[in-house]
């Protein structure tokens, strides 16, 4: 047998796997395979980013400043007050339905609903921002950057994020649809456009330069998103396109209402998981949050693929649960749980090597791994993927109370068992060891949950084909 003939069985082995698969099955298998490659992509550009952001200001105060900025204002994108997530959820229902007047009604009531939002928080902000002094906010002399000069660069990186919050509904509709790796695809391309504009273009002082780059960032991170826009309500959307006369009351609180338990979610979920810096800062001091980032940096390698794997899960959920397909769901769900354990066998299989792993990482700035901290993180890795997997499913079926009741347990449990341990003398890492603790019992509960209604759901379905 030749090379080329065994080349060609290989693939035809693959696409006839392929061919096999249900429409659902394949739908997500693209947009995951299309979400890891456009990951790879970003990688390979994000390893000249930083070399190109420190020629273009030549000046690491100034950089600084740019990545806080970014850092102070970026949460904004993550807590959309649920609305992203509510007409996500809506839409995938109207499409499901092939109700298309119904899809225009969400889409233009969704918009509309965004652009009120983002015209009230453009108004707190600027207000805001025009209240306080920026120069000590990001800590640099009056002499490098001015007020002045600071004061507007975030005004347009403020800006820049609420015209994203506006264009929230472009991104959920392509979530609807199941192009979940259309929206990773617009993220590359806004990486590439800023790239370019930083390796094109300077303007002579690190002001000047803080200014344009602000200016770049405002129109370059949100045209991508309004391009795709355009093209989707101009091609296959056309029926759906927005318009005033489709805006309704009804149907902005409905979405308004899924998105309230979303936003709610959100706010629990960053106070359960985004607090750990600043715990371990607060109590131990800052030297130590360094070492928590270079252990977390590592095990969070895992988690990142697996959430890479079930972005276009949660879609696919809304739309099956919407068909009533509960037997694909089922046999999706044991495929999740089954990905959900490997990855926790994988976070302690990580241990022995983590040391090896850590030295090649950071060179001559590498730190003495301690086995037991390894361990913590292990356990907390695991809990973490495992929570993420549940609740795409939760989150797709838009069921989540139980998620509420125990992210809320969790924090009041976190942040009081964490104060009595560490006022006790224990180190940081019992930070960690608290973070999977209180994680646990919601996967143990969730995964109950969840067994319990699918079954139910899939006896009904049995019961209706019967009769």
């Amino acid at each position: 047998m030749n090379k080329i003939s065994l080349l060609h069985k290989i693939k035809s082995f693959f696409i006839n796997r392929f061919k096999r698969v249900d429409k659902n099955t394949s739908t997500v298998l693209k947009n995951t395979g299309f979400a890891f490659l456009v990951k790879g992509l970003s990688l390979c550009v994000s390893l000249f980013t930083t070399p190109a952001f420190i020629t273009y200001f030549d000046d690491n105060a100034v950089l600084g400043v740019w990545y806080t900025m970014l850092s102070v204002l970026m949460w904004v994108l993550n807590f959309d007050l649920g609305l992203g997530n509510g007409i996500r959820n809506r839409l995938v229902k109207d499409i499901a339905h092939k109700d298309y007047e119904s899809a225009k009604i969400t889409i233009s009531s969704g918009m509309c609903s965004c652009f009120f939002i983002a015209l009230v928080l453009s108004l707190l902000g600027i207000t805001f921002l025009s209240s306080i002094n920026l120069t000590k906010l990001y800590n640099i002399d009056a002499s490098i950057i001015s007020s002045e000069v600071l004061y507007i660069s975030t005004i347009m990186v403020f800006m820049s994020i609420i015209i994203r919050f506006f264009l929230t509904t472009v991104s959920s509709i392509f979530y609807a649809l199941q192009k979940s790796s259309v929206n990773n695809f617009l993220h590359l391309c806004v990486t590439i456009l800023q790239l370019a504009f930083v390796k094109l273009f300077n303007f002579g002082s690190a002001s000047n330069n803080l200014l344009f780059l602000s200016l770049a960032y405002m129109i370059l991170s949100n045209l991508p998103v309004a391009v795709a826009g355009i093209i989707i309500f101009n091609t296959s959307l056309k029926k759906c396109k927005p318009n005033i006369k489709f805006i309704k009351k009804e149907r902005m609180k409905s979405v308004m209402n899924i998105g309230v338990v979303f936003f709610v979610c959100q706010i629990l979920y960053m106070l359960l998981i985004n607090t750990n810096e600043f715990i371990i800062t607060s109590f131990c001091g800052p030297q130590y949050t360094t070492e928590y980032y270079f252990y977390f940096k590592l095990v969070s390698l895992i988690s990142t693929i697996i959430t890479l794997a079930i972005t276009p899960i949660w879609s696919m959920v809304t739309k099956v649960t919407e068909e009533k397909n509960f037997e694909w769901l089922w046999n999706l769900y044991k495929k999740l749980k089954h990905i959900g354990l490997g990855a926790v066998l994988i976070q302690f299989l990580f241990i022995p090597i983590m040391q090896i792993v850590m030295d090649i990482w950071l060179g001559k700035n590498s730190i003495q791994v301690n086995y037991i901290t390894a361990l913590y993180f292990a356990l907390f890795g695991g809990a973490f993927v495992y929570s993420s997997i549940l609740s795409s499913i939760v989150c797709g079926m838009a069921k989540m109370k139980l998620q509420m009741i125990f992210y809320g347990i969790g924090i009041i449990m976190k942040f009081f068992i964490i104060y009595i341990l560490l006022k006790a003398g224990y180190g940081w890492n019992i930070v960690v060891l608290v973070n999977a603790i209180v994680l646990i019992p919601y996967c143990i509960a969730q995964q109950i949950e969840l067994n319990r209604f699918i079954k139910i759901k899939m006896e009904e379905n049995k019961n209706v084909i019967i009769h």
